[in-house]
């Protein structure tokens, strides 16, 4: 286990936490790369048969050092916003790794996905649709899309 008590001392992966508090400023995060590294393989495994590309949330925590290992094991990374695609960027997570999500793209977002050429932008709507298409015909690009649908919903 990453997390355990020696006597009463807190450590994760065999470090203590007060050897590190005592030379940081708090209050700080703290992340167990093995355990990452764990969760993530593990995950990968149950769906191994299949060739999965999983990709990480960049919202659920967008800190680059992470994102940098995340990539480095294979994940991808599903990102909303502009800020977060460019962190994933910077993590080099591979842009055929990417897939852009969220409501409310702007322009200068769709753009940029697409210069970029990741993976697939999700579409919200129909409009969404005709201003990538735009975009991507100025550019001379072909870009993947995912359209997602409500059975039963107007």
């Amino acid at each position: 286990m990453s997390l355990n008590y020696k006597g009463h001392n807190l450590f994760i992966d065999n470090i203590s936490i007060e050897g590190i508090a005592s030379k940081n400023i708090t209050p700080f995060y703290l992340y167990s790369y093995k355990k990452i590294k764990d969760n993530f393989e593990n995950f990968y495994s149950y769906f191994k048969k299949v060739n999965p590309l999983v990709c990480f949330s960049v919202k659920s925590n967008s800190n680059v050092s992470i994102l940098t290992e995340l990539g480095k094991l294979g994940s991808g990374a599903d990102v909303v916003s502009e800020g977060e695609l460019l962190k994933a960027l910077k993590a080099r997570i591979n842009p055929k790794k990417i897939v852009f999500s969220g409501v409310g793209k702007t322009s200068s977002e769709l753009r940029l996905a697409i210069k970029k050429r990741v993976l697939l932008i999700n579409v919200e709507s129909e409009s969404e649709a005709l201003l990538i298409n735009k975009i991507s015909r100025k550019i001379n690009r072909v870009t993947s899309i995912g359209i997602r649908l409500n059975p039963n919903v107007d």
